[in-house]
Formats: C-alpha cells, structure tokens, sequence
C-alpha cells in the first residue's frame, strides 16, 4: 500500500513537471535569473516549482535567451572594468545581484576593479613609483625568508612528531626504562 502511494505521487509529480509549457519554463528562468536578492527557494514558492527544476531549466533555456555571452572578466578591456564598476556602484542593492549575473560577473571581481582603479589614482596613474617599487621588492624578500623559515620549522615538527611516535611504540614493544 506504502509503495503505491509512493509510485502514485511519483507519477502526479511527474505529470505535474510535464504540464509545465516552454513558455512558462522560459519566464520562470527570466524570474530566476533576474531574481535581485531573493534566494532561489523563495523564487520557486513563488513559481510553484522546486529550486532544483529552476537550476535544470536554466541551464536548458537560460545561457540561449536571457543571459548574454559575455567574455571571461579577466579579457575586459580598462574600459569595459571601469564603466562595469560605474554601472555597479549606482545600482541600488537589490539590483546588483540582477547586474552581476546578467554581466557573468562576481561582487569579487567589481571590488577588485574598484580597488586597482583608487590605487592607480592614489600613485598618479603612473604605475609603481620608484619608491613603491623598493618597497614591493622588500616585501617580497621578506615574504620568501618567511615561507623558507616556516617551511623549515614545519619539516622540523614533523620529524620531532615522528620520533615521539617511535618512541611510544618502542615502549609499548620493550617497556618503558623507568619501570625497572
């Protein structure tokens, strides 16, 4: 009786999905997409379908239809960074979701972009100044001291905890030299 319970909501769910017109599936896609900060679970109670069909039939009608093709952020021209940033900047919160994912972007690569662009007007758009450049130079040596000297220590702790080892399995084996 349990089974054909089951088998049945299977079937009515199934017939349900299959009830689902390419129109409908298109604009839910649309909706999910474009869905600002709503998460996914609160778009498909909306819709009345499950997060799981909103993800399969974006990847069935989304990357055709309502996304554009967009290059890989890194290919972006210094243009193409600052007007993204611009663009971003004066969108309201709610929106900028709806942009990051029209424009294949993260809120990662935006703040990146920001962060390059203050740092190349801070130093006067001239790229590294002879002092920055000592600096930078320092840094790095400094930074390779460090990873060697950790790198260093952390074969020394290894070996130590190695020997500890050794040393609690050959008591176990001979006895401890206290015991005696």
């Amino acid at each position: 009786m349990k089974q054909e319970r089951k088998s049945g909501a299977r079937e009515k769910k199934k017939e349900v999905s299959q009830q689902r017109s390419e129109e409908f599936r298109r604009a839910a896609v649309e909706k999910f997409q474009n869905r600002g900060s709503r998460s996914v679970e609160e778009v498909g109670r909306v819709l009345g379908v499950s997060s799981w069909s909103l993800y399969q039939w974006s990847k069935r009608y989304g990357k055709t239809d309502v996304m554009k093709h967009h290059r890989r952020p890194g290919d972006r021209s210094v243009q193409e960074k600052l007007k993204a940033v611009i663009e971003f900047e004066g969108l309201e919160v709610e929106k900028q979701g709806e942009y990051l994912r029209r424009e294949g972007l993260y809120s990662e690569h935006i703040a990146g972009w920001k962060k390059s662009m203050e740092v190349g007007l801070e130093s006067g758009g001239g790229g590294l100044t002879a002092a920055h450049r000592s600096e930078w130079a320092a840094e790095k040596k400094k930074i390779k001291e460090l990873e060697r000297d950790l790198s260093r220590k952390e074969k020394a702790l290894a070996e130590t905890t190695a020997l500890l080892v050794l040393k609690k399995k050959a008591d176990l084996i001979w006895g401890s030299g206290e015991e005696q």
